[in-house]
């Protein structure tokens, strides 16, 4: 099973690479699935591809909710 994780894109460069940032880790992305993408947006990186655009409340939330599945792992429940 794959996870998609919330990343904001902090670099595009003219060959529709990028690099995005999540939870402290930067990251290379192809950008070319998704239309007019900017620095500060946020998507969702599948494979290396950004494959869908969120807004930063729903990044935010699956971050969040991210800790918490860590934080309960790392408790044993």
């Amino acid at each position: 099973m794959c996870l998609g994780i919330p990343a904001k894109i902090i670099a595009i460069d003219e060959n529709n690479f990028g690099k995005a940032e999540y939870l402290g880790t930067r990251v290379r992305v192809n950008l070319s699935l998704l239309d007019e993408i900017n620095i500060g947006d946020w998507v969702i990186i599948h494979a290396g591809f950004a494959i869908t655009r969120l807004d930063e409340q729903e990044a935010q939330e699956t971050l969040n909710l991210l800790r918490e599945i860590s934080q309960t792992d790392k408790n044993g429940f």
